[in-house]
């Protein structure tokens, strides 16, 4: 079997038929009376209907999927946010600080070696007086703390009445302050705050390491009356001109108060020292701890 082509339409057709089944299908189309045949193949017509619905699909395919690319070129971001599908791409912040070859030196830049630790100078110990550059820095002057100045005290002498209290305060000196009284019948002190108890006069000590500076004290009221049995040195003496002499209070520490009954013949200082002034007689009196306490004294 065998296909033939037609002089008049130039289709194909099989040797099975006596003549152009396509020719005869036109002619009996065209009088109204459609061509009925049971043998014969029309195999060429058949291939080419089939070839031609399979093409036909193919070109609809493929205008679909042009006509589909084109609209989401155009419509799909606004497609998408009608459906409400659109997600934005994640931002990815790109380091400023990071290396922008992650890959490595390249074949014209020569790889960075590690610095070798060895290579580091090494760092500067605690109190090493050598700057970055490797020269000795110039060294400190080792500057002395100001002397802290002999020790003081904020006064010199005061008076209060018996029950009151005054504070005394130190400057200058080293170390810690210690505090004493001459009579704490009299008066006493704690931490520079001085109480009188009775009237006398006593001497308020402040100390640091060696030094010390006191401060004579003068209280008013009922004097206090020592107990102790208490006298002088001397009772009794003659002195002449250029002379002097000590008297003492014995039986307390307490300072005593001096006066002389009549300077022309006689001066006294504060520490017991008589002086000859003139000729003539006088008496020396020493107060301490309440009791008074007489010499007589000659002038030659």
């Amino acid at each position: 079997m065998s296909n033939r082509q037609c002089p008049k339409c130039g289709e194909e057709y099989s040797d099975t038929y006596r003549t152009c089944p396509f020719c005869e299908e036109e002619a009996a189309i065209q009088k109204g009376k459609p061509l009925r045949r049971r043998s014969g193949k029309r195999v060429e017509k058949r291939q080419r209907d089939s070839s031609g619905g399979a093409g036909g699909v193919m070109l609809l395919l493929t205008g679909v999927i042009i006509l589909g690319v084109v609209g989401y070129v155009f419509f799909g971001e606004q497609v998408a946010d009608a459906m409400g599908i659109r997600s934005d791409p994640v931002q990815v912040d790109e380091d400023p600080a990071a290396d922008p070859d992650p890959a490595g030196p390249t074949e014209d830049e020569p790889a960075q070696s590690a610095p070798d630790s060895t290579d580091q100078p090494p760092a500067p110990a605690e109190g090493d007086q050598t700057n970055p550059s490797g020269e000795d820095a110039p060294a400190q002057p080792d500057v002395p703390p100001e002397p802290a100045g002999p020790l003081t005290l904020s006064q010199s002498s005061f008076s209060i009445a018996a029950g009151e209290t005054a504070l005394l305060t130190t400057s200058g000196g080293t170390g810690e302050v210690s505090w004493s009284s001459s009579n704490e019948n009299i008066a006493t002190v704690e931490g520079g705050s001085v109480t009188g108890k009775a009237g006398g006069t006593v001497t308020i000590t402040a100390a640091a390491g060696e030094e010390s500076a006191a401060c004579t004290v003068t209280i008013t009221g009922d004097p206090w009356v020592s107990s102790a049995k208490l006298s002088l040195n001397k009772t009794d003496f003659t002195f002449g001109s250029s002379e002097t002499v000590q008297l003492k209070v014995k039986g307390t520490d307490s300072p005593a108060v001096w006066s002389s009954a009549n300077t022309a013949v006689a001066t006294v200082s504060e520490s017991g020292v008589v002086k000859w002034a003139g000729k003539g007689t006088t008496t020396v009196t020493a107060t301490v701890d309440g009791q008074t306490l007489e010499c007589i004294v000659r002038g030659k």
